[in-house]
């Protein structure tokens, strides 16, 4: 049985809906900034990344040492994709009215728009899912722990609440604020940590630097040196 976190947002970032969006394209969405090392896969072929070119449903993104990919979707989401990192596409459809980003490695920015009624943007990883209605929050997944692997939230705008199949209740994650999901499995109290205020949060190319630097494997110790409970 899988982890399982809601988020839900108390701020709203855009208002475009995808189901209009996508009325008219079917384009899942489109790259907007490439730094580095990135890769497209279509139908199971790859290619280099471009800047400008659009994306599909299904297609997958993945980024290299020191790369940066930022993809803006058909409903004015962002997300950024830090280096190191993989995440494919899923269109909302007839029978599944939500966006689902699935994340399988590395660490992916997030700025949300406002989702239609009854829809989600979901951000899944092997271990767990977040269900998302419009905020700005910073998902990491792949460092190993153990046998498992552990994941990291953090929220810049909004609220997030947090759930996992050994949860007696869901944890709220307030802005400013994060949590360790250690092994997919244990949730630690929300946090101000310090290394999350050296995060870019930018997702806008024309408004400065996109690129972020931040240190994860200090973060990492600094999640597991210091008790959270």
């Amino acid at each position: 049985m899988s982890a399982r976190f809601r988020l839900l947002a108390s701020t709203l970032l855009f208002g475009a809906s995808f189901a209009a969006a996508k009325a008219k394209t079917d384009a899942a969405g489109r790259l907007i900034f490439v730094a580095g090392d990135v890769t497209v896969e279509s139908r199971g072929a790859g290619r280099l990344a471009k800047s400008g070119e659009t994306l599909a449903d299904g297609d997958s993104i993945s980024t290299g040492e020191k790369a940066t990919a930022v993809v803006e979707l058909a409903d004015g989401s962002r997300l950024k994709l830090r280096e190191s990192g993989r995440l494919a596409l899923k269109l909302p459809g007839p029978r599944e009215p939500s966006t689902e980003i699935l994340l399988s490695l590395g660490s992916v920015f997030a700025k949300v728009a406002k989702q239609l009624h009854g829809a989600e943007f979901r951000v899944r990883t092997p271990s767990a899912v977040a269900a998302v209605r419009g905020t700005q929050f910073f998902t990491a997944y792949g460092r190993e722990h153990g046998k498992a692997r552990d994941l990291w939230v953090c929220v810049n705008e909004g609220a997030v609440e947090v759930e996992t199949k050994t949860s007696k209740a869901p944890v709220r994650v307030p802005a400013g604020k994060g949590v360790l999901i250690k092994s997919g499995l244990d949730t630690t109290k929300p946090q101000a940590y310090d290394w999350t205020k050296k995060l870019n949060w930018n997702m806008d190319p024309a408004g400065g630097d996109v690129s972020d630097k931040t240190n994860l494997d200090a973060a990492y110790s600094d999640l597991l040196d210091q008790d959270y409970r």
